[in-house]
């Protein structure tokens, strides 16, 4: 027998055992999650400079549906550059056209593609050290708590 028969017949059942668990995990007054501090700096910006707010979102909208459409593109000319019937200067002039156009569309989408994944990477930094930040202070509070608990025993047992 397999580790499926085990574990209730597929990774899907086990998948769906879990799943109500985690909706009981919502949110923590001391934790944030990631996507609320990239939101916050959304807000932010909208706030501050509507024009840089506006042009996230049309880079971010360039981002998500032109770079599929460039290599297309790109597929679409060098394919018939292949087999094209035409002098060697004229595939070479094509060649170079496609190649730029991949420099001004698509360079520009996958930067922002970086940056975005950055702005999310510093997110969760942020919020992992907020959350180890609260830990550590309440394990601090733990501590005194025991070592009082430790002297009021202490006491106790003297009497």
């Amino acid at each position: 027998m397999g580790d499926s028969s085990r574990t209730g017949g597929s990774k899907a059942c086990s998948i769906n055992r879990i799943q109500p668990i985690l909706r009981q995990m919502n949110k923590h007054a001391h934790v944030r999650h990631p996507k609320e501090v990239v939101q916050e700096a959304k807000n932010s910006r909208r706030r501050d400079n509507k024009l840089l707010y506006f042009n996230d979102i049309v880079l971010e909208w360039i981002t998500n549906h032109v770079l599929a459409s460039v290599i297309l593109f790109d597929i679409a000319l060098i394919v018939p550059l292949l087999t094209l019937k035409a002098p060697d200067s004229v595939k070479i002039t094509l060649g170079v056209i496609s190649g730029s156009w991949i420099q001004w569309w698509a360079l520009p989408a996958l930067q922002r593609s970086q940056n975005k994944t950055q702005a999310q990477n510093d997110a969760k930094a942020e919020v992992d050290h907020e959350t180890l930040t609260y830990l550590a202070k309440l394990q601090d509070e733990q501590m005194t708590e025991l070592k009082g608990i430790a002297e009021i025993l202490r006491n106790l047992k003297n009497k």
